[in-house]
């Protein structure tokens, strides 16, 4: 059954509880939404059974979520993210990532441990938390887009989300890092950017936007467009409601980051600059734009272009914050990386990539839903009846347009865009399913087969396939991610025996980093996080260069265990970036003379190598 028949014959339907006709009165979006989770999570579950007994991890920062977890649980302080165990020698990393992710986490394997144990009470957590915040997204999805004008496509919505892939692969069981957050707190803000507008709308939407800028600073430009879209209510008529949601937006932005940041970093977090995370100069910015629209907002003005010139003075304040305090963060996140760092990792990180680094069939995959729900949704638009219809249905498009905008140059944002689409891509879908009802029955059927594929994955796909039938450039070549344990050689023997080894600081190759932290009790030189950058920038010149430069580079980060897993991805990028390079000399079996390898007793692909005492 399509999500287009679920809510067909509802033409009229204008409560917001309301049932289609077709459907049982007791079959609310709710329901409907927690029926298509069970079979879904159902076929999941089955499917990835394997690496969820194994614990396969689906990305490096998974463990790494994990590991931070670990310690919290293990007693480390709640504000205290140094990872300490990762770059030894300088101390350790702070992470930038957020403790609001970890909450979840470490309470749920705080209620299961004592009764099974932390090692299975962790299994249990990671495997079953993913798949619960995807319900949680279901249920707010839902109950946010019966705010739209045609409530049909409420009902509609978990059948269309689940047909996401962008977005399903953030909730998959095991994968426990951040990603799902960003689209779940998007999709709150948008709520309450649907809701009547109000003070609690406002706070709300502000609330949850400080929220996701806490998790994550990618989160900023969509804070930013929200804020807009309700500085642009304002402006345009002026109304009291739309001037109270404007200023509560930022109330709630200012003060939330305030909240959030003091209660997840401390004192320290107040004052602290870090351009990759919420930090002093956001925190200024949105001081700033929040004092500057509560001014604009008191002044009163009553023609739309003095509205517009007085927020224009409030952004261009937030700006001026963001310069004045530390404007090396106009750069981004990113512009201090080491050039190893940026040419040997970062650029292969696709998904924090531009869209166009993607190859052409993924391309296709990730336009067509936005484009098919940018239709949909402006088709919406112009059949509303009435100007308060219009401007549900132009919140939305303009959410749409701005997380469209934001996906082409950071590939993971796509998730968000996918899911503003839904509606657009559900409004096409009912159309032409009540259509196809209308007509007699192989047309009937055709009509509904053609509805079905406003699904967004079938919608792709039914670009994609043509394409590469007919073009070789779009056929699919793309090899599958590498797992996060490095290249298939951390089985269960490998770690054992890696477990036997007194813990020391281990160099290895980047991506095989965070899954050594997170099954063996060693210190890593670098793992695949950014703020390590100089000590990742060694890791990939202690493979790059001459043996002799290695052996300098690992004694002087303390290292005495050398691993490596000739099959990972990077690995094979430095033994063939450089033929004479310490990666090619280990990859043919040549080892130097300050390296001794030693033999762990398993059946593995996995090559451990001990630096030998200075001098021996």
């Amino acid at each position: 059954m399509s999500a287009a028949s679920l809510a067909a014959g509802a033409e009229g339907a204008k409560a917001p509880g309301q049932a289609p006709p077709t459907l049982p009165s007791w079959m609310t979006p709710l329901r409907i939404a927690l029926i298509v989770w069970i079979i879904a999570e159902a076929a999941i579950f089955v499917g990835r059974w394997p690496a969820i007994a194994s614990l396969s991890l689906p990305d490096t920062d998974d463990a790494m979520r994990m590991v931070q977890v670990r310690d919290l649980l293990a007693g480390q302080g709640w504000w205290d993210l140094m990872q300490y165990r990762v770059n030894p020698a300088d101390g350790g990393v702070l992470m930038h990532w957020s403790r609001i992710v970890d909450i979840p986490i470490a309470g749920a394997i705080l209620l299961l441990r004592p009764f099974i144990g932390q090692p299975l009470a962790e299994q249990i957590v990671m495997a079953l938390w993913p798949p619960l915040h995807l319900l949680a997204l279901l249920i707010v999805a839902s109950f946010g887009y019966r705010r739209l004008p045609d409530r049909r496509i409420a009902y509609a919505v978990p059948l269309y989300l689940i047909f996401c892939g962008y977005i399903m692969v953030q909730f998959r069981p095991l994968r426990i890092d951040h990603h799902g957050w960003q689209v779940f707190l998007a999709m709150l803000i948008l709520w309450q950017a649907l809701r009547p507008a109000s003070r609690g709308a406002g706070l709300l939407g502000g609330l949850f936007a400080a929220m996701l800028i806490a998790v994550s600073i990618e989160g900023l430009p969509l804070a930013a467009l929200f804020a807009g879209i309700a500085a642009l209510r304002w402006a345009l008529n002026g109304d009291a409601d739309d001037r109270d949601r404007l200023t509560f937006y930022m109330l709630g932005l200012a003060g939330g980051a305030l909240i959030f940041q003091f209660a997840t970093r401390g004192p320290a977090g107040l004052f602290g600059t870090w351009c990759d995370s919420l930090s002093l100069p956001y925190l200024a910015a949105f001081i700033a734009a929040g004092v500057g629209t509560t001014l604009a907002v008191a002044c009163r003005p009553r023609r739309p272009w003095m509205r517009i010139a007085l927020l224009g003075i409030a952004a261009a304040a937030a700006a001026i914050a963001v310069v004045g305090t530390a404007p090396e963060c106009t750069h981004g996140p990113f512009a201090s990386l080491d050039p190893l760092v940026d040419r040997y990792w970062y650029r292969r990180v696709l998904e924090g990539q531009p869209i166009w680094a993607a190859k052409p069939q993924t391309i296709i995959h990730l336009v067509i839903p936005t484009l098919l729900g940018f239709v949909g949704t402006l088709l919406a638009w112009w059949h509303s009846d009435g100007a308060a219809e219009r401007r549900q249905w132009a919140t939305l498009l303009i959410a749409l347009a701005g997380a469209s905008a934001v996906s082409l140059m950071v590939l993971r944002s796509v998730a968000t865009a996918h899911l503003f689409a839904i509606p657009g891509c559900a409004w096409v879908g009912i159309r032409l399913f009540a259509r196809a009802r209308e007509l007699p029955t192989l047309p009937r059927l055709g009509g509904s087969l053609l509805a079905a594929v406003t699904l967004p994955f079938l919608a792709s796909s039914a670009v994609a396939i043509p394409l590469a039938a007919a073009i070789p450039a779009f056929e699919d070549r793309e090899t599958a991610p590498a797992p996060a344990d490095g290249g298939n050689c951390l089985d269960a023997p490998s770690i054992a025996a890696l477990d036997r080894i007194p813990p020391t600081t281990v160099l290895a190759p980047i991506d095989l980093g965070a899954p050594l932290i997170f099954w063996t009790p060693h210190g890593l030189v670098a793992t695949p996080h950014h703020r390590n950058n100089a000590a990742m920038a060694d890791t990939i010149r202690f493979f790059l260069g001459d043996p002799a430069q290695a052996e300098a580079l690992a004694r002087r980060r303390g290292a005495t265990l050398i691993v490596i897993c000739p099959t990972a991805n990077d690995f094979n990028v430095y033994r063939k970036a450089r033929s004479d390079g310490l990666a090619a000399m280990l990859a043919a079996g040549k080892v130097p003379g300050w390296l001794q390898p030693v033999p762990i007793g398993v059946s593995t692909d996995l090559r451990v190598y001990r630096v030998r005492p200075a001098g021996s």
